[in-house]
């Protein structure tokens, strides 16, 4: 009896770690407010994806998200509206991605997104949509976006895979609710 309440005790003890390492993890690689991937998840995510890349030789996608006039809507309305829109937003972006997607709150109104085994074309089918779902949401605000993506076919760093995406987000932003396609020598809209 005894070592069968020991094996009890050993078995209890061993499922309640599980869930306390499960917890540990959510609060590390989470963001509180939207319950996507924070930052510091994004660059484990998408160097197992670079790997993988490598190895099918399939391509890899990244778009970086912006929400246009952010700023005026926390100004206007208060941060407690503001962090309302955010999680609409993050509501949007599950609703379209794909259970291999990994979708990133960058910080403040910026968003990541890997996107696995896609290609030019279906990356921009996917940002264009995402676009047109945010700029024709019911949300209580107007609020557009812009996005900034590229595709790897072959192996880079993320530094220069997100240094390329940040440069048509960039070019996205000037122009405000568009997608802009950055290429490793050159951006195109």
């Amino acid at each position: 009896m005894f070592w069968l309440i020991l094996l009890l005790l050993n078995v209890c003890s061993g499922v309640l770690m599980g869930t306390l390492v499960k917890k540990l993890y959510h609060g590390v690689s989470k963001d509180p407010l939207t319950g996507l991937y924070n930052r510091r998840c994004f660059y484990d995510r998408i160097d197992y994806e670079i790997e993988k890349m490598k190895r099918t030789k399939l391509p890899l996608s990244l778009a970086l998200i912006d929400i246009d006039n952010f700023k005026t809507i926390n100004d206007t309305y208060g941060h407690l509206e503001g962090d309302k829109v955010l999680v609409e937003l993050a509501r949007i972006f599950k609703t379209q991605a794909r259970s291999g997607d990994t979708i990133v709150r960058w910080g403040g109104e910026e968003f990541a997104m890997i996107l696995p085994e896609t290609d030019k074309s279906g990356a921009l089918a996917f940002a264009e949509r995402i676009r047109k779902l945010v700029e024709f949401s019911n949300c209580k605000y107007k609020i557009t976006v812009c996005i900034g993506i590229t595709t790897v076919y072959q192996e880079h760093d993320a530094e220069k895979i997100m240094s390329v995406a940040d440069r048509a987000l960039y070019k996205a932003k000037e122009k405000k609710n568009t997608v802009v396609y950055g290429v490793f020598n050159n951006i195109t809209t």
